[in-house]
């Protein structure tokens, strides 16, 4: 599990281990679930304080890499396609 910064955002990388079929299936429903109990979380902040707290999600799956990136301040970074599509899927 590795969670980031970008822009305003946070994101979250995992390890999911084997891509059979079905497990492709779980981990998705699983990731959904979790991007509904977050949608939810948020609703509920708004009905206690009437902050317009706001939540975006982008999802995506498939082989990422990780590595130290940087000199001066080197940070342990997920990379990959799917964390590109995750993050643009967000913006949107």
């Amino acid at each position: 599990f590795k969670m980031d910064t970008v822009g305003d955002a946070y994101v979250a990388g995992a390890f999911v281990g084997g891509l059979a079929a079905e497990d492709t299936n779980e981990r998705c429903k699983a990731i959904l679930s979790l991007s509904k109990q977050m949608l939810r979380a948020v609703e509920e902040e708004h009905a206690l304080t009437g902050l317009d707290v706001q939540c975006r999600i982008g999802i995506d799956i498939g082989p990422v890499f990780a590595g130290v990136v940087g000199t001066l301040q080197p940070r342990y970074h997920l990379v990959g396609a799917p964390m590109h599509t995750a993050i643009a899927l967000e913006q949107t």
